[in-house]
């Protein structure tokens, strides 16, 4: 769609807003689309937003991570953790699926096996590899025990991957088209390609402060639509209760420096939060591009022009390091500063510079000759190869990029996270570390990390690690993210976190 085509669609829509609104009915039902669809609703393959936004929906684990990123109780009541850091014993609270049948700690270790066994091939078994022995003494009660110490282990358990599935449901292979879970809402229908809807659970386990039963919901509806801007109208006419993705394409008419244009504020709100994000560039060890070119790459590009040029302000330029802003660890200062004149100098001190090849998907082109413009002014052309997103996993699992774009959102909130993928152990293809970096230094001061339980000396390690990595130059953060989205404003209660969660439990319309 060109851009005068979408301006005289987008006025048009905003003209008929009013009419074109669907009629209020006595049911509260949330809606929002995905334009990438939903391959599952199998938790133990809840690896993509859109899967994973489903998976909350319509399930629990033993625990959750709540708004404020703080790890709560979920289906299990209370637990406790031995002195020793290696066992985990955790209560059941009286709940049930949404067949009508009690959650059960067999049910539990029944889910916990799934997720491992080799036959299912999740991609989430290694959050359990640590968990060397795993027992149901009664029906309620788990005991989990650990190979070694792991402070942020509870954090692992909120991942969808540990949701606890009904046993039944499973055996009878409907996790993958309508789900097993005991979560707020439960399966209802799924056209596919067009819609999803899920209906309200009446004997979910929470109530709100006030001491409604929730969800407040009757129900919420997923709609596919494959284009960013189609959807983007709808969600202006009405048919859709929120904007979670503002694409590029019309970021710039939506948002002013962090705002909302002043053309939606009527209607509308934005809302903004944290969100445990880092955009960066990777560069492959094993094509060794020298330290101090890497540091001119790094000390090239302005990234606080690039915020407010190229992303309408939303997000902070990553000045701190590789670790995102909102987790202990985070070092402020530790990133290469922008200094264009000593970067050029860098550049011109080689009398022959590597051919380099930025590779990147549609979506993030602006920012790649960003920094293909940055890098010229200094004096290395670089060239900006754009891919499918396929293509771009495939060959970076294969190493065969010099320096790609990339994204890294916490699987759970801990700086051991962000720094695993440069652990020589996790090298590609066996591991999430596709730069290759590989150092023995490093390497030591991430298994300090991974052993140690005390909070104050994990964040000094953390430190001591990411500063480490911006002395090397092994990568070039670019921004820390944050979550966006837009509400008509009668919409209230859609909560999120750090992880950008869909929680919709207290979602009123």
């Amino acid at each position: 769609m060109n851009t005068f085509r979408f301006l005289v669609l987008l006025v048009a829509s905003t003209l008929l807003w009013a009419c074109a609104a669907p009629t209020p009915s006595d049911k509260q039902v949330f809606r929002y689309n995905e334009p990438t669809g939903i391959p599952t609703l199998d938790p133990a393959f809840a690896r993509d937003k859109s899967t994973i936004w489903a998976v909350q929906q319509l399930y629990e684990g033993l625990v959750r991570l709540d708004e404020n990123n703080r790890v709560v109780p979920a289906l299990a009541k209370s637990w406790h953790i031995s002195e020793d850091g290696l066992t985990y014993t955790f209560t059941l609270r009286s709940t049930t699926f949404h067949s009508g049948r009690a959650v059960t700690a067999a049910d539990v270790m029944y889910s916990f096996n799934r997720l491992t066994d080799p036959a299912v091939a999740s991609p989430g078994s290694w959050v359990l590899e640590r968990v060397s022995h795993l027992q149901a003494p009664n029906d309620s009660t788990v005991i989990l025990q650990l190979s070694h110490p792991f402070s942020s282990f509870l954090s692992l358990l909120t991942m969808p991957y540990c949701s606890v599935v009904d046993t039944e449901a499973a055996e009878a292979g409907e996790l993958v088209t309508s789900g097993g879970g005991s979560g707020p809402f439960k399966f209802h229908v799924w056209h596919f390609g067009e819609k999803l809807i899920f209906h309200r659970n009446p004997n979910y386990w929470r109530r709100s402060n006030a001491g409604q039963q929730l969800p407040l919901l009757d129900g919420i509806a997923i709609s596919f639509l494959p284009d960013e801007q189609s959807a983007f109208l709808e969600f202006l006419s009405g048919r859709f209760d929120m904007l979670g993705n503002i694409a590029p394409s019309f970021k710039d008419d939506v948002l002013q420096q962090g705002t909302l244009a002043p053309k939606y504020q009527e209607a509308h709100r934005l809302e903004r939060s944290p969100f445990l994000n880092t955009e960066y560039l990777v560069f492959n060890a094993e094509k060794q591009i020298p330290q101090p070119l890497r540091w001119a790459v790094n000390a090239a590009v302005d990234r606080e022009l690039m915020m407010r040029t190229l992303r309408s302000g939303a997000g902070s330029a990553a000045t701190g390091g590789f670790i995102p802003k909102g987790l202990p660890g985070h070092a402020e200062g530790a990133g290469i500063r922008f200094d264009k004149d000593s970067a050029a100098a860098v550049v011109a001190g080689f009398e022959e510079l590597p051919e380099l090849v930025l590779t990147t998907v549609a979506n993030y082109r602006d920012l790649c000759e960003f920094v293909q413009g940055a890098l010229s002014d200094i004096g290395w052309n670089i060239e900006v190869n754009v891919v499918p997103s396929a293509t771009l996993r495939s060959e970076k699992s294969k190493g065969t990029l010099d320096f790609f774009r990339a994204s890294w959102i916490a699987d759970y909130p801990d700086a051991e996270n962000y720094l695993m993928l440069f652990a020589g152990a996790n090298k590609a293809p066996a591991g999430p570390n596709y730069s290759r970096y590989a150092q023995a230094d490093f390497d030591l001061l991430f298994e300090r990390l991974s052993q140690e339980t005390d909070a104050q000396e994990r964040e000094e390690l953390s430190k001591a690690a990411d500063r480490m990595l911006m002395q090397d130059a092994a990568c070039v953060p670019l921004y820390y993210d944050e979550v966006l989205r837009v509400f008509p404003k009668q919409v209230r209660g859609v909560k999120t976190n750090a992880l950008n969660a869909l929680l919709l439990h207290e979602a009123q319309l």
